[in-house]
């Protein structure tokens, strides 16, 4: 049994679905990642992994047990933690403050511990633990999004577009941790619009077009797809993909 599966699963706003009997699944340890354009159902399909919007049919099971009916917070106490799109940060608290509110759902005496660990891993964090959030960089802003998220100590992250708006070389560098998190052995489900660096990092990947999933494999058998080429990748797809794999922060 995957570690998170979603089997068939169908949801959407009103009466307007939006998703249609889609099938993904997350194996413990994995970064997966979903792409496809605009208005194809990434987000809501996140949304309703975390809860926000409820499935009308079909099964999401987390570890076995069936969670599409249970209510957001009690999704998150069993481990599932999200990164929504647009950071969402708590903008008049610190960045302390904020770690320290990432881990509100925990009642052991590691949460400072844990802070301090935060701040190794993401050192601009440590250098602006007293900033106030809404006064960081874009960049440093999605580290915290990332680093609050993790704070709950969750077993899967559910990440939505981390590199949306983001200068290139801060891109790269939300990818490096990405990369980092994953030696780290943490599970990922990854919705991102830069698709190459996606698929790149992935152990497997989906594609999403009005609601189903219309391709799947590994990061590299996608990455080779013509048609993830020419959709995705434009036209050099080709010759971008192997530039990137031959920088540094790639080996």
């Amino acid at each position: 049994m995957s570690w998170l599966a979603i089997q068939g699963v169908h949801a959407g706003y009103d009466k307007s679905e939006v998703l249609h009997g889609v099938d993904v699944s997350v194996e413990q340890g994995e970064i997966v990642s979903l792409i496809g354009a605009n208005g194809a159902g990434k987000t809501t399909l996140l949304k309703t992994v975390s809860g926000l919007v409820r499935s009308t049919q079909g099964i999401i099971r987390f570890q076995n047990r069936d969670i599409h009916r249970l209510a957001p917070h009690k999704i998150v106490n069993l481990g599932i933690s999200q990164v929504a799109e647009g950071r969402a940060m708590l903008k008049r608290m610190t960045v302390y403050e904020n770690l320290k509110m990432g881990a509100h759902i925990r009642s052991d005496k590691d949460v400072e511990q844990d802070v301090q660990a935060t701040y190794l891993q993401f050192p601009a964090l440590g250098e602006r633990h007293d900033q106030l959030a809404g006064l960081l960089s874009g960049g440093e802003q999605q580290m915290l999004a990332i680093a609050r998220a993790l704070m709950s100590r969750p077993k899967i992250l559910l990440l939505d577009e981390p590199s949306l708006g983001l200068a290139p070389m801060v891109v790269t560098e939300i990818f490096r941790t990405l990369r980092n998190l994953k030696e780290s052995g943490k599970t990922i489900f990854l919705v991102e619009q830069n698709a190459r660096r996606a698929l790149q990092l992935a152990d497997r990947g989906y594609v999403l077009e009005r609601g189903r999933v219309v391709l799947q494999g590994t990061g590299g058998e996608l990455l080779d797809d013509p048609q993830i080429r020419r959709t995705y990748l434009g036209q050099r797809g080709s010759d971008q993909a192997a530039s990137v794999d031959a920088s540094p922060e790639f080996q």
